[in-house]
């Protein structure tokens, strides 16, 4: 016989001859732990939350790093880190490599303008 599970609605097989004890109202343990703790939230007075992970743009990420010098700091220090250690070595990190190259000669003065 096939029934639905309590919790999920997934279909699962049940014997046609039962066991002794209760009948299974779960797919799976999973199921039945999950069911379980959201009947013990439940009596507690709190609601079930889904969380759904969105995927953070570039954009935004950058824009954090750009607005914490703590952030900055530590970028820098590590990009430092690892140029020094040879791993910018390799074709994709050689446009970084330059760059930190390019930040660590001394700039030149300004001269007065007329």
């Amino acid at each position: 016989m096939i029934k639905a599970c309590a919790r999920c609605g997934k279909p699962f097989q049940v014997s046609d001859h039962p066991k002794a004890g209760r009948p299974r109202r779960w797919c799976s343990s999973a199921c039945r732990r999950l069911a379980s703790e959201e009947r013990r939230a439940a009596e507690a007075g709190h609601t079930a939350v889904t969380f759904i992970k969105e995927a953070a743009r570039l954009d935004d990420q950058v824009r954090a790093v750009l607005d914490s010098p703590s952030a900055c700091r530590r970028i820098l220090r590590e990009l430092s880190d690892r140029d020094t250690r040879g791993a910018l070595g390799d074709a994709k990190w050689s446009s970084v490599a330059d760059e930190l190259a390019r930040l660590r000669r001394p700039s030149l003065p300004t001269r007065w303008r007329r």
